[in-house]
């Protein structure tokens, strides 16, 4: 029963961590010659420090355009040749958005040759806040990239004008696996059964081969990575559109109602659909980081990159889990695993679950 406590622990623990929340930053470089020019969008939320207000103030649009803020901005990141040949930066300005909402804090940066490559380090924007995301396009004038993705865990970035890194858009997906909770515990909670069945109502339990407890979470996880899928892609391109507050509350009641049915009936015909279902709650979920996240043109490459991250990072729980519930069930034996290891186990998950749904609700 080790790996019940172990689950146990670890959900309960960091169950805040289901949350879709990241702060993303939009750091735009235009290569011309020597010279590129930088622009950084940000809310004006971010520039409290140097405007000498609290943490927590809410600066107006006017308020963050001052010179201070766009000087602070400016030494987020510093930019050089691919040699480490420091260019040499001018002054920053700031201007808002075209919707008025955010604020572009842009400067020039001048280098001693032209620019074929760039080395960029975000290491002062992340001493901010490591949680932070920059998505980063490095282009000619007039020109349209897919951006990358730049994170705490690699601040330093070296590219080329026009350059585009699907790498980093895969492992943004497989990091929204791993830092959601949520998506994760709905996951457990499907493979927790597929190690088991009855050949027929009023029959006894057994344990599945490991074929045949492959072929079952294939048959389950198809269904909702398809969910999810669609509901990803329509929702991140603005087709579907639901109030975040429902769509989290929904995911949390996917996964209470699943630990439940585990124990109550494990071997329901309708799992198929029902996940079909969830996965569609699920795959709204991914939208609401994805939506911020995508750049405002050629959104397709990094919607089908994330998306195939999403999938990696679901199919690495499932290679680590899977063997540890039909071990477990192997060992236990099919009966005691369905009395009590799925009611031990379902418990965290329906903890976890409710204490979502109070926050939402």
């Amino acid at each position: 029963m080790r790996w019940v406590l172990a689950l146990a622990f670890v959900i309960v623990a960091f169950g805040r961590a289901h949350a879709h929340q990241s702060s993303i930053k939009y750091a735009d470089v235009t290569v011309e010659g020597a010279r590129a020019r930088v622009a950084f969008t940000i809310a004006p939320g971010d520039v409290t420090e140097p405007l000498g207000l609290p943490a927590d103030a809410t600066p107006s649009v006017a308020e963050a355009l001052a010179p201070a803020a766009a000087a602070y901005v400016a030494t987020w990141v510093t930019i050089a040749l691919p040699d480490d040949t420091a260019c040499t930066p001018g002054p920053a300005g700031a201007a808002p958005d075209p919707d008025g909402k955010l604020v572009v804090v842009a400067w020039e940066v001048t280098c001693e040759a032209e620019i074929r490559g760039l080395a960029l380090d975000f290491t002062r924007f992340f001493a901010v806040d490591a949680r932070h995301e920059a998505i980063l396009s490095v282009h000619a004038p007039g020109e349209q990239v897919t951006p990358s993705v730049v994170r705490a865990d690699q601040p330093r970035v070296v590219t080329e004008p026009g350059a585009t890194s699907l790498l980093g858009w895969i492992r943004h997906g497989m990091h929204h696996i791993y830092g959601g909770l949520d998506h994760i515990a709905f996951v457990l909670a499907l493979l927790l059964v597929v190690v088991i069945d009855r050949p027929r109502a009023g029959a006894g339990w057994r344990v599945r081969s490991p074929w045949a407890a492959l072929r079952s979470t294939a048959v389950i996880i198809t269904a909702f990575t398809i969910a999810h899928s669609c509901s990803l892609i329509a929702a991140s391109l603005g087709w579907i559109r639901l109030p975040p507050r429902l769509v989290e509350s929904l995911i949390a009641v996917s996964i209470l109602y699943t630990a439940v049915e585990n124990v109550i009936r494990p071997d329901v015909w309708w799992r198929f659909g029902l996940t079909f279902g969830f996965g569609v709650m699920h795959g709204l979920g991914f939208a609401s980081v994805l939506e911020d996240l995508l750049p405002r043109t050629a959104v397709v490459v990094p919607l089908v990159t994330f998306n195939v991250g999403v999938e990696l990072g679901q199919l690495s729980i499932i290679l680590v889990a899977l063997p540890v519930f039909w071990a477990s069930a192997r060992v236990m034996g099919a009966d005691t695993y369905r009395r009590w290891g799925l009611p031990v186990a379902g418990l965290p998950l329906a903890i976890l679950a409710i204490r979502w749904l109070v926050e939402q609700v």
